[in-house]
């Protein structure tokens, strides 16, 4: 019985895959990696997960029959992958693959963690900026005016009611956005909540080209993988499916897998969809009629791939000038509106 729970991140699974490979690789048994892998687990739900397989493989079940019962870690993707491994008997180049296809997805993942800490900071420093002008100099400096007998024009009295607000119902505002943050992050782990944020990571100008790339680099990449292994299409576009990591996508890759069954082809449903980059759609009406789909599909995953990193740096290069030009505004207008009573005192002076 686990006592806790813990997540285990895409890098965790990427090496978990590696050194199994590389175990594997030097002709060490399956219960075998699966002990060292759990002695050397830093992750420590992950070690008692990988402790109960090793026992579970001492009983004579399969791997993939004891990795199913921790989906919560391990997806459908893996599992079947590690099926078609067992069957092959290539359990050590499909966990090679897996491998690769799992940094991929965390490199990606480290490079827009690290493109949005620079607007993070910048933001939270807006903040706090903001926040001490308002409730500390702003009302030092208009109550100085006050006393010497200047007048507050529209711009100062109007910050200094928002000032007002925010000292007098500083906890309130905590507690508002504490809330706000706690439903949101609720909101998008229900159906609804979900479609909603999907639909609008694809409806902002910027965002919508970058997660495009994005699904366009995981679906290739997946499918080719699955194809190369020996999976039948179809079972493959409907593991592949789960893997896109957009709902409003995958509502519409069930009527794509509908034509597919019913004798279309690959490439005409794909083309139909009207999401994927033309390339993509391109390359798969070769590889269908070519016969090599896994190539080329493994081909535009790596083009994809470049591409989502450039657009992540694209974005970042903008970012960083806006938020730069709003928090000198927002600074900005703070200071006039100190200034202001300032120039009206030494006027009448």
């Amino acid at each position: 019985m686990l006592r806790f729970r813990r997540s285990v991140n895409v890098n965790e699974i990427a090496v978990l895959c590696r050194q199994f490979s590389v175990l594997m690789n030097a002709g060490i048994t399956i219960v075998e990696a699966v002990s060292i892998l759990r002695s050397q687990s830093e992750n420590k739900y992950l070690e008692e997960v990988l402790a109960d397989v090793h026992n579970q493989l001492q009983m004579g079940n399969l791997l993939s029959q004891a990795l199913r019962k921790y989906d919560d870690i391990f997806e459908e993707f893996l599992i079947n992958m590690v099926v078609v491994g067992e069957a092959s008997g290539t359990l050590d180049e499909i966990m090679e693959r897996l491998a690769e296809y799992y940094e991929r997805n965390n490199k990606i993942n480290q490079k827009i963690k690290s493109a949005m800490t620079y607007p993070v900071i910048l933001a939270v420093l807006t903040v706090a900026v903001v926040i001490l002008l308002m409730v500390k100099v702003l009302p030092m400096f208009a109550g100085i005016m006050i006393q010497m007998g200047g007048t507050m024009p529209g711009l100062t009295r109007a910050l200094m009611a928002v000032s007002e607000f925010f000292v007098r119902n500083v906890f309130l505002i905590i507690f508002t956005i504490a809330a706000l943050a706690v439903g949101m992050r609720y909101l998008v782990k229900t159906d609804k909540g979900k479609a909603w944020y999907d639909g609008v990571k694809l409806a902002i100008p910027g965002v919508k080209a970058i997660n495009v790339k994005i699904i366009t680099a995981r679906f290739s990449r997946s499918l080719s993988i699955l194809l190369k292994s020996g999976i039948p299409i179809m079972n493959a576009i409907d593991i592949v499916k789960s893997l896109i990591g957009n709902t409003v996508i995958e509502r519409k890759f069930e009527a794509c897998s509908e034509d597919m069954r019913s004798g279309k082809g690959i490439s005409g449903p794909i083309q139909n969809l009207n999401f994927f980059p033309k390339l993509l759609e391109r390359m798969v009406a070769v590889g269908e009629s070519s016969g090599e789909l896994d190539e080329m599909l493994g081909r535009t995953a790596s083009f994809f791939d470049s591409e989502v990193e450039e657009a992540i740096d694209r974005l970042t290069v903008m970012i960083e000038p806006l938020m730069i030009v709003v928090l000198g505004a927002v600074v900005g207008i703070i200071i006039v509106s100190i200034m202001l009573p300032m120039i009206s005192v030494m006027t009448s002076i």
